[in-house]
């Protein structure tokens, strides 16, 4: 399998790529092509271009959340297969139709959801809704409605509330789904776009879906945003037990939290332009 970082708050160093507050990655496997999250622009357009990789091409777009910034770019692929006259559907996987609800940040009185409706998204995709774990090729899995088990993670609702039947609500992001990957040597790696599940939460989950013995690597956003201290500790203390090899700790995690990881971990640089393979 590759993964290809298209979109990401950095590029790589000399690699001349666009970066935005964003995440969005392009997968390959087995014949399969999976573009994960959409960033917040057409930035992933057009590094996509320049990588040379097909976007009319792909087999499956999986959008983690509900969040602009993973979201955002929708409306800019569709008005980029609109212009291609793009006749085939790619299948568009997530959770639930709360990834759609209204998400509106208050404090700074800025809309922060999806901006493309249902009806939209229906000419453009085959919309397949589940909560379900589902394999897109024989080691790469769809995560779902991923379990919520340990006791210090996803405690604190997100600033931006969601609309509910007409009232805005706290927001814990429970649509929220990742990948994983399941190496021949039987361990899985974790591909997230803001982890709002908590990091900790997809990675036991993951070794239960796919009954791996050990978690190999993390790629993408670790929702680890000056994150109170017991929660980091309690972090730490995971990754330290499960013996987590790598961690690409971007978008969402800050520069405090990735040094803190890195007395556990072997932290290494994401940008947009990062490759990954694993076999």
């Amino acid at each position: 399998m590759k993964l290809t970082l298209l979109t990401e708050n950095n590029s790589l160093f000399c690699k001349f790529y666009f970066a935005e507050h964003g995440f969005s990655a392009f997968i390959e496997d087995e014949g399969k092509t999976i573009l994960y999250d959409t960033g917040y622009s057409n930035a992933f357009i057009l590094n996509a271009e320049k990588m040379g990789f097909d976007l009319t091409a792909i087999d499956y777009l999986i959008l983690s959340h509900g969040h602009y910034d993973h979201t955002g770019g929708l409306k800019h692929l569709i008005d980029y297969y609109k212009s291609r006259h793009l006749t085939r559907k790619p299948v568009l996987k997530f959770t639930s139709e709360v990834l759609l609800l209204p998400k509106y940040n208050f404090e700074i009185d800025e809309d922060q959801g999806t901006d493309v409706d249902i009806q939209t998204l229906e000419q453009y995709f085959d919309i397949q809704m589940s909560e379900e774990v589902e394999k897109l090729t024989s080691r790469l899995y769809y995560l779902g409605k991923v379990a919520r088990d340990n006791d210090f993670e996803c405690r604190l609702p997100q600033v931006a509330k969601k609309k509910v039947g007409g009232e805005w609500v706290e927001d814990l992001v429970d649509e929220d789904t990742q990948l994983a990957f399941l190496h021949g040597d039987n361990q899985v790696s974790v591909i997230t776009g803001c982890s709002h599940n908590g990091i900790c939460n997809i990675m036991a989950y993951a070794k239960q879906v796919t009954k791996a013995d050990k978690i190999n690597t993390a790629i993408g956003g670790l929702h680890l945003q000056a994150p109170p201290k017991d929660l980091m500790q309690a972090t730490m203390d995971f990754v330290q037990d499960e013996q987590i090899d790598t961690f690409y700790a971007c978008h969402c995690c800050d520069f405090k939290s990735r040094i803190a990881l890195s007395t556990v971990s072997n932290v290494e640089e994401a940008g947009v332009g990062l490759e990954l393979i694993w076999e």
